[in-house]
């Protein structure tokens, strides 16, 4: 198989690829490489330097992001702690069809068994994850780092420097988003400052964004709602160029929503859904839409969620009742699944199951957390050509395996060797 440029170069026809003695046509090998996963698509780079640049450009990376073939997947972070093992943490991907009742085959992306650093992860946006590791460690260490599961590219992001504040640190928030405009992906860091507890005193924020493109942090000026309290969400829930998050209530009936613009770097407010006297709700995506579930403020003790989207700003809807499955212990919300399936947690086994409302189907996916602590996190997942590193830069391709494991384990190991697959 070969490549021929010469039409290109008279300015006479599209650039063709010759199969024998037949032409396959520069649509027809677009159409074909959209449809094979990433893997396979990195082996292809190396067969000419034209599908090296076709498949680098943005606008494949986008086309095959979004493709009918690269179907979304749970992807599941366990986090684990034992006395005899310490800190572990998996990644593991399931498949994309799951079938009720069958627990299913799990595939590791990544697992190690001492990850003395590890905090948390957050994401996915356009397949790219944030990670973070404990903060004790020297003032010149990164803290954040980015990682493509599908391309091992890893990322460490370089430190932070905040204005030193005497009163003592009360809160952070970390996103991560995409700014359309420049094309460039960003994380935002919140941190907030209280001063003693019980006097009126308003906080300090100080806010800074990381672009990936420059590979730097700036500190912004802009303005943020002093009032707002940014509660965790339910996955990630960045949505066009926006992150958002719920932020409290407005009064008994309405829930108040901050956001942030990636591209104007200005937070904003909204007022949520009017859901009178619910005590409970978390943020989410639920598809393309943003979405809140709430437990129905009719039956707080039967543990039935509504499930609202909202279709334009402004403006919501319910389109979701679930009721937790029958099982003999409590459970909680993790994460959406194709829309209306929903996978809980139980509070006495740490279990993961996915609980088809329609069906009433109970399916264990075969997770379970062990002894002292540990945590999940539960993602919709898409394979992802998006890069990360950055101009010329090889590192974080080749080891990304050593520098992940580098990255989160500061301290001397003594177990066991580490275990990854990537």
């Amino acid at each position: 198989m070969t490549t021929s440029l010469l039409g290109d170069k008279l300015g006479s026809k599209r650039p063709t690829i010759m199969v024998g003695r037949r032409h396959l046509t520069e649509d027809l090998l677009v159409d074909v490489l959209l449809r094979l996963p990433v893997e396979t698509l990195l082996r292809c780079k190396c067969v000419c330097k034209h599908w090296y640049a076709l498949i680098k450009s943005p606008s494949f990376i986008e086309k095959h992001f979004h493709h009918k073939n690269n179907r979304a997947r749970l992807l599941i972070c366990n986090l684990t702690m034992s006395l005899d093992e310490g800190k572990s943490v998996d990644f593991s991907l399931l498949p994309d069809k799951i079938v009720p009742g069958v627990h299913p085959e799990q595939k590791i992306l990544h697992q190690f068994g001492e990850a003395t650093d590890f905090t948390s992860v957050a994401g996915p946006v356009d397949g790219l994850f944030l990670l973070e590791k404990a903060e004790f460690l020297a003032e010149d260490d990164s803290r954040l780092a980015l990682w493509n599961p599908a391309t091992r590219e890893f990322w460490p992001l370089p430190p932070v420097s905040f204005e030193l504040h005497p009163l003592e640190e009360h809160d952070y928030k970390f996103a991560l988003g995409f700014d359309p405009s420049t094309r460039d992906y960003k994380v935002l860091w919140v941190r907030i400052f209280w001063g003693d507890w019980g006097m009126d005193v308003s906080p300090n924020c100080f806010i800074s964004v990381y672009s990936l493109r420059n590979n730097s942090w700036k500190n912004l000026k802009s303005e943020f709602p002093y009032c707002c309290s940014l509660h965790e969400p339910i996955g990630s829930t960045y949505l066009n160029g926006v992150y958002y998050w719920l932020s409290g209530r407005l009064d008994n009936k309405s829930w108040r929503i901050c956001s942030f613009d990636m591209g104007s770097e200005q937070f904003g407010e909204m007022q949520g859904p009017v859901i009178p006297n619910a005590q409970w709700g978390k943020l989410m995506l639920r598809g393309e839409s943003l979405a809140i579930i709430v437990i129905d403020p009719g039956k707080p003790m039967a543990c039935i969620y509504d499930v609202w989207v909202m279709k334009q700003e402004g403006s919501w809807t319910k389109v979701l009742t679930t009721v937790q499955p029958l099982l003999k212990v409590a459970c909680w919300p993790r994460s959406l699944w194709e829309d209306d399936k929903m996978i809980f947690e139980s509070f006495e086994t740490s279990q993961l199951v996915l609980y088809d409302p329609t069906t009433r189907q109970v399916t264990d996916l075969g997770f379970q957390l062990e002894l002292i602590a540990g945590r999940y996190w539960v993602f919709n997942y898409k394979e992802s050509l998006v890069p990360i590193r950055r101009g010329n830069d090889n590192q974080g391709k080749d080891n990304a395996v050593e520098q992940i494991d580098h990255f989160f384990n500061s301290l001397q190991r003594t177990s066991r060797p580490v275990g990854c697959y990537l």
